[in-house]
């Protein structure tokens, strides 16, 4: 079984003009949550083929607990990572991964969580915009990716895009943290194709499960 693991500005961009500034000031917010070393991460991503839901929580610099709802799927998917280990809950009980795919999603924790990306996207200041009933300081950018992994047998595989996107992060202009990184096609604005809210949780912890004996 396969997860989306998905970091924090979850898309990388290609050339932009931005203003340098603006980028700055997008990394510092995030910079800030990672030091702030316990958050969540709740998303929504939609494309044609259906939807998912995914809660994640990180406690860094290891540690994960991911639950995915796919929209055709009765079930959700759910794992905790912690340092190199990994385990799965399939209809209730807990296994433990095999280590190969849990180095992989430890290395992708570290890559894109815990650690800022190697390769940042361009912003542009687009101002201080009121949303959903607050004011934010908004920073956009243009992606040219996928808007996601390929979830292989599990849930909708999202393909590429013909034109590109662009990522809008709220960074919430008391706390200077990121609140929200929302991703639509350039062409239509008002279409969400990846929804997510930043929330920090000073008392939140992560522990192994209780796997079943064979």
């Amino acid at each position: 079984m396969r997860f989306f693991v998905i970091g924090l500005l979850a898309f990388i961009a290609g050339p932009a003009f931005a203003d340098q500034s603006c980028k700055d000031q997008v990394d510092a917010a995030f910079a800030k949550l990672r030091d702030a070393k316990a958050f969540r991460l709740e998303t929504t991503i939609t494309n044609a083929d259906g939807s998912l839901k995914m809660k994640a929580d990180y406690v860094l610099p290891d540690r994960m607990h991911q639950i995915v709802e796919v929209s055709n799927q009765p079930m959700p998917m759910e794992m905790i990572v912690i340092g190199k280990r990994a385990w799965s809950n399939q209809q209730g009980v807990w296994a433990e991964l095999p280590q190969s795919f849990a180095d992989t999603v430890a290395n992708q924790i570290k890559e894109t969580v815990a650690q800022p990306p190697k390769v940042g996207t361009d912003y542009k200041c687009a101002g201080d915009k009121d949303f959903e009933g607050k004011t934010y300081a908004v920073y956009q950018g243009t992606l040219a990716m996928p808007l996601a992994a390929d979830a292989k047998d599990k849930g909708p595989r999202v393909s590429a895009v013909s034109v590109p996107n662009q990522q809008s992060v709220y960074i919430d202009k008391t706390t200077g943290l990121p609140a929200r990184n929302i991703v639509t096609p350039v062409t239509d604005p008002t279409k969400r194709l990846f929804d997510g809210t930043f929330t920090v949780m000073p008392n939140l912890t992560i522990e192994p499960p209780a796997v079943t004996a064979n």
